[in-house]
């Protein structure tokens, strides 16, 4: 049996090509020859273009494969390439599928669906769409209807914020810099209370691995992965710290006040809440992830310590770690809410459980009508 994989050198690429040989595949990994981890599993190396259906054809056009897993490259382009040429294609997209990721603000209610499935609304259900969104959206059904048309089988899973080592952008890094750097607060956009689906590299991999473990199942079908837990940006940001073994103080302020420190943890597209339903890959293909949120943190934190980010390995990160500009937007934050505080002074009401409470055995209200 022979598989391709497309991509194969970020972070869920090792976790398939030794998955994938486990299983007693001939596996072949085609990329742009960029990146070329040490520690990739012995494999044959194609170097190619995976953007365009020519350069795809080009350097593969004498082969074909049972399997092909494109977590990398235009899935357009891919899905056309491999006509007839595969058993089985796996695509990687991502949940700008969904409506009122990319746009929220043009959605009702607001946002991105919590629990998004895989049968929900996508992005070009309403409008306006957003050109991003409708791209992918287009590029996922490019794939399926070339399936349902008897090219090959196919299937695609719906990535969402992934971590590990060699991760595109290392979000753990805002929080590990910090700490490294002797920093004892940083600030946490609109308190760090945002929910954005994570999925931890092998189980991102666990879950491409099992479709191919069940072709028939996932045939024609999208698939969300996420880990089984999920946090807050605080609690992540919290638990990075303590990994580290220090003490960080955590400032909330409104993330339009703070739009470097919100780049620095979050895409942009992330508000306010990125929350999908990983369910649907367990109860059809039997999947389970292959490690817990904790520990797969823990690796990401570690790898990081031990390969600290440079502008040169990681060109997309955002953070400035400029501290001086932190602590004067702090600074700032607390002299305008008690600024606030003083001009329009506000307290809590009283609110008593909602529940009667009697004080003597009674058939009517309580004291407080209850």
């Amino acid at each position: 049996m022979k598989a391709l994989v497309i991509g194969g050198t970020g972070p869920t690429g090792p976790h398939v090509l030794g998955g994938l040989l486990d299983r007693g595949f001939d596996v072949s990994v085609l990329h742009r020859g960029v990146h070329e981890p040490p520690d990739l599993p012995p494999v044959r190396h194609i170097h190619a273009d995976p953007h365009f259906v020519e350069t795809l054809v080009e350097a593969t056009s004498e082969d074909t494969f049972d399997v092909v897993v494109a977590t990398y490259g235009r899935m357009k382009a891919v899905a056309e390439a491999f006509d007839g040429r595969c058993g089985h294609l796996i695509t990687v997209g991502g949940v700008p599928v969904y409506r009122g990721f990319l746009e929220p603000h043009h959605n009702r209610p607001y946002g991105m669906r919590v629990l998004a499935r895989e049968d929900g609304p996508l992005a070009d259900s309403a409008e306006p769409v957003s050109r991003f969104a409708g791209q992918i959206v287009a590029a996922e059904r490019a794939v399926l209807e070339r399936g349902q048309a008897g090219a090959y089988r196919a299937s695609t899973v719906r990535y969402p914020q992934i971590y590990g080592p060699r991760n595109i952008i290392p979000w753990e890094w805002a929080v590990i810099r910090r700490v490294l750097d002797g920093r004892d607060r940083m600030i946490l956009p609109d308190n760090g209370l945002w929910i954005v689906s994570r999925c931890a590299a092998r189980n991102a991999a666990e879950v491409l691995l099992k479709i191919v473990d069940s072709p028939e199942a996932a045939e024609g079908q999208a698939y969300n992965c996420a880990d089984d837990d999920q946090f807050t940006t605080r609690q992540w940001a919290e638990s990075v710290a303590t990994l580290l073994g220090a003490e960080m103080e955590f400032v909330g302020i409104p993330s339009q006040l703070a739009p470097s420190a919100l780049a620095e943890l979050l895409g942009e597209t992330a508000a306010p809440h990125v929350l999908v339903d990983g369910s649907k890959a367990k109860t059809q293909l039997g999947y389970r992830q292959v490690v817990t949120a904790e520990t797969a943190l823990e690796e990401t934190v570690r790898w990081l310590v031990d390969n600290p980010v440079t502008p040169e390995a990681y060109p997309l990160y955002p953070a400035r770690f400029d501290y001086a500009m932190e602590d004067r937007l702090i600074d700032a934050y607390e002299r305008a809410s008690a600024w606030v505080r003083e001009q329009a002074p506000d307290t809590a009401p009283e609110i008593p459980h909602p529940m009667p409470h009697p004080k003597v055995p009674s058939t009517t209200v309580d004291e407080r009508g209850r």
